[in-house]
C-alpha cells in the first residue's frame, strides 16, 4: 500500500509538487483565499492519492504509519502542504500534523535544514494565533 516511484519518476514528482507548493506560497503571501476543494483535489489527491479529510482525521501514529508507505523524499513536501493548508485555512490540526512530519523527517533522515526550522517557527506562530 502506498505510492512508490523510480528514481527519475520521483524527481519529476518532486518538481511537480514544488510547482504546486510555489502556487500555494504565492497565495499565502498575497493573502488570497484558497478553496478547500481545490486544495484537496490538486494537492492531496494528485500527489498523495488520499483526500484532505483522510489526512485531517489521522492520529500521529496513523500519520507515521502512512509516511512509512511513501518515500523519504515525499515526507517533507507533505509536511509543507499540510503547513500551508493549516495556515491558509486556519486549521490548527493540520499545523500540528505538519509540525509532527517536519520533526519526524528530520529524525528519520538524520538531516536538518534551517528552512525547516523556519517552517517550524511559522507553524508555532500559526498555532498561537
Amino acid at each position: 500500500m502506498g505510492i512508490r516511484y523510480e528514481k527519475d519518476t520521483i524527481l519529476n514528482w518532486i518538481n511537480e509538487m514544488g510547482k504546486f507548493l510555489r502556487l500555494l506560497v504565492d497565495k499565502y503571501d498575497a493573502f488570497e483565499k484558497v478553496d478547500e476543494a481545490d486544495l484537496d483535489q490538486d494537492g492531496y489527491h494528485s500527489f498523495f492519492g488520499k483526500s484532505r479529510q483522510y489526512f485531517s482525521e489521522l492520529s500521529e501514529n496513523e500519520l507515521k504509519d502512512f509516511v512509512s508507505t511513501i518515500q523519504m523524499e515525499q515526507i517533507r513536501p507533505l509536511a509543507q502542504l499540510m503547513m500551508y493548508d493549516g495556515l491558509l485555512l486556519k486549521d490548527k490540526g493540520m499545523l500540528q500534523k505538519a509540525k509532527f512530519l517536519f520533526n519526524h523527517h528530520m529524525s528519520a533522515s538524520g538531516s536538518f535544514s534551517f528552512e525547516d526550522y523556519a517552517y517550524l517557527d511559522r507553524i508555532e506562530k500559526g498555532l498561537v494565533d
